[in-house]
């Protein structure tokens, strides 16, 4: 959070190089969270988005808002939406992720179930089942839960978290309420498929360039529309932001359901000699 957004602050003040840079930085940051999270376990992510989670509550429980942040570039950012898409999209990716895990290790156990009828005289195995429904679904949930929460937070969600929170309607907590949860949804759907946190991450950020070069070069095409639907995301950081979130989250459950579809292949591998073939069983009772 800190380096996206030192970043919006610094896409604000024109600097673009630096704010470039410091969403590099980010970009890689949560890459090696989200492979860290992958090769150990998925309670990091669960632990991270828990951690945002009571940031944001933080907020709206304080009475001056995002006004009560101890640094001028969190009052700024916090009103994008960012925490709370960081949030949902970790706290679900979590839940994706270790939903992976445990289909890396069914694919495992149904390849070598499929190597042994194919071994077997006189059985035709099955064909692998088709994943093309996980994906189109992922696709389809993933970027239609997305933009959907995007468009909530625009509605009321910057006016929650400001100095007269108070003053904010049921509606708008709702609202905010229902982004979090298709945003956790949208990333939980990793577990089935990453094809689309991987496809609407990367488009997310592309959408986000136009404001973000809008300080530098005005007549970027795009960047009005581009503020008119995102109004308390000027610079498209936050924009940026969540599509970084969402395709590193995709980039992990990936990795974790490869991976342990690999492990859990060697394990049963060191075991299959260990029990007598069906060819040798044959020929010791014909003896």
């Amino acid at each position: 959070m800190v380096l996206l957004g030192t970043a919006s602050s610094l896409a604000a003040a024109d600097r673009l190089p630096l704010a470039v840079l410091h969403l590099a930085l980010a970009l890689t940051v949560c890459a090696a969270a989200q492979w860290f999270f992958a090769v150990r376990s998925s309670l990091g992510g669960l632990a991270a988005g828990l951690v945002a989670l009571v940031a944001q509550v933080a907020v709206l429980l304080s009475p001056q808002g995002s006004q009560s942040a101890p640094t001028p570039w969190a009052r700024t950012f916090i009103p994008t939406g960012t925490l709370l898409i960081a949030a949902g999209v970790l706290l679900g990716g979590s839940w994706g992720m270790r939903y992976a895990r445990r289909a890396g290790r069914d694919d495992a156990r149904l390849a070598v179930r499929l190597t042994a009828a194919d071994r077997t005289m006189g059985v035709t195995p099955s064909a692998p089942p088709s994943r093309r429904r996980d994906h189109g679904m992922s696709l389809i949930v993933t970027a239609a839960t997305t933009v959907a929460a995007l468009a909530l937070l625009q509605h009321g969600y910057a006016d929650l978290v400001g100095p007269l929170g108070d003053s904010a309607s049921p509606v708008d907590s709702l609202t905010t309420l229902g982004a979090l949860v298709l945003l956790a949804l949208g990333a939980f759907v990793t577990g089935r498929s990453t094809l689309g946190a991987r496809a609407t991450g990367p488009l997310l950020g592309l959408a986000g360039l136009p404001a973000l070069l809008g300080g530098a070069r005005p007549a970027v095409p795009g960047t009005e529309a581009l503020v008119r639907w995102l109004p308390h995301d000027p610079t498209g950081v936050g924009l940026i932001a969540t599509g970084i979130l969402l395709t590193t989250v995709g980039w992990g459950a990936h990795l974790a359901r490869h991976r342990s579809r690999a492990e859990e292949l060697v394990g049963l591998r060191s075991v299959e000699p260990t029990t007598p073939a069906l060819g040798a069983a044959h020929s010791q009772e014909a003896s």
